[in-house]
């Protein structure tokens, strides 16, 4: 009987300990089907809205301009942001590498946010229907990669490049709408000119048009395509440069109100974000020292502050290479 009364005990310690986890979450999560009217059939994910007003300020955000050419420098940069929101304060540290692989002509470029730390409010949880009542913590951002081609150089017309992006899906969180765990691809067409102030100091306007597109989770429609453009202007002098630009992308539905799984909550999509840049940057040997200022003019309620630090590497660095690698090779 001692034996049974054991065994019985285990079985009912096992059974709670198995159970205790899922009864507490489902706990949790009854919170979001309450707000979010869940049908109990439609997973979580599907009520979400893939718009950058409705995820992180580094889910969907508008690219920087290549400024219509290709440099001639190899650079690493690594920068930290605070993001600025009525219902979201986050935190992130990133970094960019480029390098030219033929100078001037054509380059490759990666960057990304290596780590986020964020907090939501409950309010902003819930118009954005994430899944986590307490929605905060950390979280691993997006990898881009691009090429960028040069297309017109030192013409009487203004400089001209082509650039190709990818945005892959390494990001997490979804569940807290961080990243969207989906793919997007970019392309456009940047054009700059330099206007010489004399003394060393010149002014760069340049400007970009391009494409820019996304996954959705709408069932008829499973990507979201936008006109991408920006306007800007460098002046630089001396050692310093301040640069004001404006940039964004228009979507597909703009604000258009849509029904996504909640009948209850209809939703203005706002896929249109405008933002204004402000940078100062200051040269000390091969390195740069930057701060920049971002905000969100429209469907992106983000205000950013950045500092950067850059080292670039000698632009003989690559021809020195090659040479070393050919006497090897002799």
């Amino acid at each position: 009987m001692r034996i049974k009364k054991n065994y019985v005990t285990l079985f009912l310690t096992l059974l709670v300990f198995y159970s205790f986890p899922k009864w507490v979450s489902g706990q949790d999560y009854s919170w979001w089907n309450t707000h979010q009217n869940w049908d109990g059939v439609t997973t979580w994910d599907n009520y979400m809205i893939f718009s950058p007003a409705y995820f992180g300020p580094n889910a969907l955000p508008v690219p920087f301009s290549e400024k219509g050419k290709v440099q001639n420098r190899i650079f690493i940069r690594f920068y930290t942001d605070a993001h600025f929101h009525p219902g979201d304060k986050t935190q992130d540290v990133g970094g960019r590498l480029y390098v030219p692989v033929i100078n001037g002509v054509i380059a490759v470029e990666a960057w990304g946010i290596i780590q986020e730390h964020y907090q939501m409010t409950e309010e902003e949880a819930i118009k954005r229907r994430v899944r986590n009542q307490k929605a905060g913590g950390f979280a691993v951002g997006d990898a881009y990669f691009a090429t960028v081609f040069n297309i017109l150089k030192n013409r009487k017309f203004p400089d001209m490049a082509f650039r190709i992006g990818l945005r892959t899906a390494s990001g997490g969180k979804l569940d807290d709408a961080r990243y969207t765990d989906a793919p997007g691809y970019f392309f456009d067409l940047s054009l700059g000119k330099d206007l010489d102030m004399g003394m060393k100091n010149h002014i760069r306007l340049y400007g970009m048009l391009g494409f820019y597109s996304w996954q959705t989770n709408l069932p008829n429609n499973r990507q979201d395509d936008a006109v991408l453009y920006g306007l800007g202007t460098d002046f630089h002098f001396g050692k310093n440069m301040l640069g004001v630009s404006m940039s964004g992308y228009s979507g597909y539905f703009g604000n258009r109100t849509l029904i996504i799984i909640n009948p209850k909550k209809p939703v203005v999509f706002k896929d249109r974000p405008l933002v204004l840049r402000l940078k100062y940057t200051h040269w000390l040997g091969n390195w740069k020292l930057g701060v920049r200022y971002q905000s969100g003019l429209h469907d992106f309620q983000y205000q950013t502050v950045r500092l950067e630090i850059s080292y670039y590497l000698s632009e003989n660095f690559l021809k020195f290479k090659k040479k070393k690698n050919s006497h090897h090779g002799s």
